[in-house]
């Protein structure tokens, strides 16, 4: 007997413990589905509620897992529901279909977890996820043409995987779609805090993917680094910043959209060079601040609207960065939010900002200056399109160069850089 209510104990533990983590993974997911939530605030707050460590592992990886797979997900959910289900039978559904097709369990075991997280979910009907979920185990979705199936394959709306395979070709669009990206966070030494030498000698001795300019590095291994040593940084805007100041090693510098200051303050610590960067939320220019004091840099800080003309501004810079907001379409594996809020309407909005931001930062460079462009976004129409359209309409500017980088291609987030440089007169 004493035995029997051991395993019993065990059991319930077990059976706990697993409600635990499909609630913290269900907390995530609505929140972003239901109530509009950013993706990192969504899974941070769903973070803290578990009282599980070891299980934190397993909520990310679901959370975004439902995430990356939200295209295929909700094609399933189309073709199985004679009508669409309510935003929280959904969000259950989301997570269980998830488990069955993408997760290490037993289709069973899938089954049945979200059968009782749909009995822990207020007004979410467990008999219904029973039967839509057993339906779908053998399900093999059909498709209404090429794109749509496409779409499916790869994860991504159908409004963005037609830009992408018209600009690129359907086996390139696919490419970019499908790369990986090196596993953890980027980061970099910080100028006169630690050595390369130094740096490196961590990296390797925690197995860290090393780069030109820093490494990816595992939460467990940047905390093996000197507090305030390192700091974090993608690899793409770290080489954006290299392609900015190519040729150019001293002078004054206006950095137009500088939040949250990663740009501005590798700049700074580039050359020397007399940084002033701005942002138009007093929010945004107080995160730069605050990176800025905190990594030791030099820079000036302004409140600044980039879509009006500063009179102050004109003439009077040797290197201008218009690091303008964009679709964020290079940045797809890293913040999936951008799959889920994006439509097709903002590229055409985003494209005439681009436009407004690039002609008022024609005006502050000096003559024989350069002015520099780029977006993290990998579509023509925010990238070489605004490009053709800056020169068309400034013929005092000649393009020096243009710079693009691709996650398939060169291991980082797509990244496009042009740079101009105006004439003497």
């Amino acid at each position: 007997m004493q035995r029997n209510n051991s395993a019993k104990g065990k059991n319930n533990n077990a059976a706990s413990d697993t409600a635990e983590v499909d609630l913290a993974v269900y907390s995530a997911v609505e929140s972003v589905f239901v109530s509009g939530a950013f993706c990192a605030k969504a899974i941070t707050d769903a973070l803290k509620t578990l009282k599980i460590d070891r299980a934190r592992a397993f909520v990310t990886s679901a959370f975004y897992g439902v995430l990356d797979n939200n295209i295929r997900l909700e094609k399933i959910i189309s073709s199985l529901c004679e009508k669409h289900p309510d935003p929280r039978s959904e969000s259950v559904l989301k997570i269980g279909l998830y488990y069955i097709r993408y997760a290490d369990m037993p289709d069973y075991a899938a089954v049945n977890r979200t059968v009782e997280l749909a009995k822990r979910v207020n007004g979410v009907y467990g008999g219904f996820i029973n039967a839509v979920l057993k339906k779908s185990i053998n399900f093999v979705p059909t498709f209404n043409g090429l794109l749509e199936k496409f779409s499916y394959e790869h994860g991504t709306p159908e409004w963005l995987c037609k830009k992408l395979i018209v600009d690129y070709s359907e086996t390139r669009a696919a490419s970019i779609l499908d790369a990986k990206l090196p596993d953890g966070t980027h980061i970099r030494p910080v100028k006169g805090r630690m050595t390369w030498e130094k740096f490196a000698e961590i990296a390797e001795k925690n197995k860290c993917e090393t780069t030109e300019f820093g490494c990816f590095a595992s939460r467990r291994a940047q905390n093996k680094f000197p507090t305030g040593a390192v700091t974090v940084q993608s690899l793409a805007s770290i080489r954006a910043v290299r392609a900015y100041i190519t040729g150019i090693s001293c002078g004054k510098v206006l950095d137009l959209c500088a939040a949250p200051g990663g740009k501005s303050v590798y700049i700074s610590e580039s050359g020397d060079f007399d940084v002033t960067a701005c942002d138009v939320y007093p929010h945004k220019t107080e995160l730069i601040r605050g990176m800025a004091n905190a990594l030791g840099a030099n820079i000036s800080v302004m409140l600044n609207d980039a879509t009006k003309l500063n009179e102050r501004f004109i003439d009077a810079y040797d290197l201008v960065i218009a690091d303008c907001p964009c679709s964020g379409t290079g940045t797809l594996k890293s913040r999936p939010d951008i799959l889920l809020k994006r439509k097709p309407s903002d590229i055409d909005e985003l494209t005439q900002l681009q436009t407004e931001i690039l002609q008022n930062a024609a005006s502050y460079v000096k003559p024989s200056g350069v002015l520099c462009y780029s977006t993290c976004s990998v579509l023509k129409a925010e990238n070489e399109r605004i490009t053709l359209g800056f020169l068309a309409n400034h013929p005092e500017y000649t393009l020096i160069d243009e710079t693009k980088f691709l996650p398939d291609r060169d291991g980082c987030d797509g990244f496009y850089i042009a740079r101009y440089k105006r004439s003497e007169q």
